[in-house]
């Protein structure tokens, strides 16, 4: 009997603990919290794994929705679904990849550097016009969110001059876009993306009216895969009448491109 009572109290124990929040260094653990861990010197330490791949539960028996490890592989074996060293968490049916600032890396941009000097070309009336304005060749080791970006100058003037203000009256429009000439297979090289489109129509009114600078901003985000790519950025115009225009001669041009890896 006396062992029986003595085995009693001890399981009412471990129910009110099952019951109540768990605290490790603090008395009084949140109460919207099942467990608080409280240190002035210590950390809280994930389970260290090898995991095989995004969409393999392995080394884990099944996907578990809220499951959270740091995996120590690195494994590109399964080209789709690679895994690199970090903090994953699993939505219950596959790994996904905690991103942070350190994943973030800029290919280019970033500085007050004005990347475009003055680039001129010439009109031909209602002949569309393509003028590629910058290359940039970049590599990502990983499955990217990448980021385009732009800000480009355009000015009109009249045709052979950099100088003498428009005064025929047509409207002019201009398209500023990206295009890759190099991409992984499935990426296509054919298709402009993140066109952004003006038109300009100089001032018949008064003689001499000054162009000044008109900007354009391209932007587009794409989940890209590994591997070697070569972007331009290219401007399109088209006008009834001729005319040159002058892409880059502002004092804002700016091209970023941003990559944040996915896994």
């Amino acid at each position: 009997m006396k062992t029986i009572h003595f085995i009693v109290p001890l399981l009412f124990v471990g129910f009110s603990f099952m019951g109540a929040q768990v605290g490790i260094g603090i008395n009084s653990p949140n109460a919207n919290a099942g467990l608080e861990v409280t240190s002035s010197n210590k950390g809280l330490l994930l389970p260290r794994l090898s995991l095989v791949s995004t969409n393999s539960a392995s080394p884990l028996s099944a996907h578990v929705a809220g499951m959270t490890v740091y995996n120590t592989a690195t494994n590109t074996s399964v080209p789709a679904n690679p895994v690199y060293p970090g903090e994953y968490y699993n939505d219950g049916t596959q790994w996904l990849r905690k991103s942070s600032w350190n994943d973030a890396r800029m290919i280019t941009g970033g500085s007050i550097t004005d990347p475009i000097a003055l680039i001129t070309a010439d009109a031909v009336a209602e002949t569309a016009s393509n003028t590629t304005l910058s290359t940039v060749s970049f590599t990502l080791d990983r499955p990217s969110t990448v980021e385009f970006s732009a800000n480009v100058s355009t000015r009109y003037t009249a045709t052979g001059s950099n100088t003498t203000p428009l005064s025929d009256g047509a409207i002019k429009l201009c398209t500023v876009n990206f295009q890759f000439t190099t991409a992984p297979a499935g990426v296509s090289t054919t298709a402009f993306f993140g066109d952004h489109s003006t038109s300009y129509t100089n001032s018949l009114s008064a003689a001499g009216t000054a162009t000044g600078d008109v900007y354009l901003n391209p932007y587009s985000v794409a989940n890209l895969p590994a591997g070697s790519y070569v972007l331009i950025v290219r401007g399109t115009v088209l006008s009834g009448t001729a005319f040159r225009i002058g892409f880059g001669g502002g004092t804002r041009d700016m091209i970023q491109i941003k990559a944040t890896a996915l896994q």
